[in-house]
């Protein structure tokens, strides 16, 4: 049985995107970084788990070029005096909007 590829991640305006929603980097940091479960990223954010690991897997291709993008917006968000969680708070309301569109 042949089978056609499947391409989860596609590339929107620069950044890797998981269905147009998600942000593969984001996806895969939440694993590589915060520790998450796969099952849990399914079930919170309704992802497949080969969605999910196509996230990784452009993280890993892509590591220290992600890794510098977090370290800087980390040092941009420490220079504007955002608290971590003031932060998460605008990232949900955004992603909400987004979803209620």
């Amino acid at each position: 049985m042949d089978t056609a590829p499947v391409n989860h991640i596609e590339i929107i305006n620069g950044k890797a995107m998981i269905r147009r929603q998600f942000k593969a980097k984001i996806i895969a940091s939440m694993i590589v970084n915060a520790n998450s479960s796969v099952e849990w990223i399914m079930e919170e954010f309704g992802l497949t788990r080969a969605e999910i690991h196509a996230a990784l897997a452009y993280y890993y291709d892509n590591q220290e070029a992600i890794e510098q993008e977090f370290r800087e917006a980390e040092f941009y968000v420490r220079e504007h005096g955002i608290s971590a969680d003031e932060l998460i708070e605008r990232l949900e309301a955004r992603q909400q909007g987004k979803q209620n569109e």
